[in-house]
């Protein structure tokens, strides 16, 4: 299983959030009038065990220039694929997936829903895992997080409850081929 996440719906605050928060937070991006994105110490924590696993996709509606600012994701968690752009562009071991981009624009798929559905069904093919998303309810992905993990209020708190469903579902599959 492979979990493909919106890091802003599900895992990163910004400063005041993180100022606010109950938990301690670390940045993990950085633009030109400073610091922009936080999380907690525990999302990061899960952020590299996962996706050294390969089992992480961050989805980032920026573009490859700016997701180069996220020290998390070139530093301490490094992922093999991500998604930018809304999933307009694939990026495979942090270098653009130049056949992915080929096909997103000879597919003619203009809206936002249908390209990141593309998308998501790319890596599911191109990995041969089952793809799970957590982000957009309206999207209809075949397979989603359950959405009553997510706090709208509080993205560190989601954070948690989704990589502890990453993790029972993960024994869970273990379990049936035992």
């Amino acid at each position: 299983m492979i979990v493909v996440v919106d890091v802003a719906k599900w895992l990163f605050v910004q400063k005041k959030e993180a100022d606010e928060a109950s938990v301690p937070t670390i940045l993990v991006e950085k633009d030109r009038e400073g610091a922009t994105w936080f999380t907690s110490m525990k999302i990061l924590f899960q952020l590299k065990k996962w996706t050294g696993r390969r089992r992480f996709v961050p989805l980032l509606l920026c573009d490859e220039h700016t997701y180069r600012s996220y020290e998390v994701f070139h530093v301490d968690a490094v992922p093999s694929l991500a998604l930018l752009d809304g999933g307009r562009t694939l990026l495979v071991d942090n270098k653009l997936d130049e056949s992915f981009d080929v096909v997103i624009r000879e597919s003619g798929l203009e809206t936002e829903k249908s390209i990141l559905l593309f998308a998501l069904q790319y890596i599911e093919q191109m990995t041969n895992e089952s793809v799970v998303f957590a982000g957009d309810e309206s999207i209809e992905a075949t397979r989603i997080v359950p959405t009553t993990l997510l706090d709208k209020t509080d993205r560190l708190e989601s954070g948690r409850r989704l990589f502890e469903w990453m993790h029972d579902e993960d024994l869970r599959k273990e379990n049936q081929h035992d």
